[in-house]
């Protein structure tokens, strides 16, 4: 594996685990993680897990990748519109 790739896995894997301690409502645990990564590590790594998770839900689902991107853009946009 290449330190490119190893780098962005390792990112990744970093994203993870700010998403996990979020999940679980630690957000000092959080903070922690997110304070550990430089920005740029950071967007590469959610644009990683980001695109595995879509291909598994893809997988999951029966539906092309395009659909569940769409989706989750509706769900985001859904999000949006509750915001007070």
């Amino acid at each position: 594996m290449s330190d490119d790739l190893a780098g962005l896995v390792e990112a990744a894997q970093h994203a993870a685990g700010i998403v996990a301690a979020r999940h679980r409502g630690d957000t000092d645990g959080a903070r922690v993680l997110l304070a550990d990564l430089e920005a740029e590590r950071l967007a590469g790594g959610s644009l990683l897990l980001a695109t595995l998770a879509l291909g598994l839900a893809s997988e999951a689902t029966d539906r092309p990748f395009d659909q569940c991107v769409h989706g989750l853009s509706l769900d985001l946009q859904r999000l949006v519109d509750r915001l007070p």
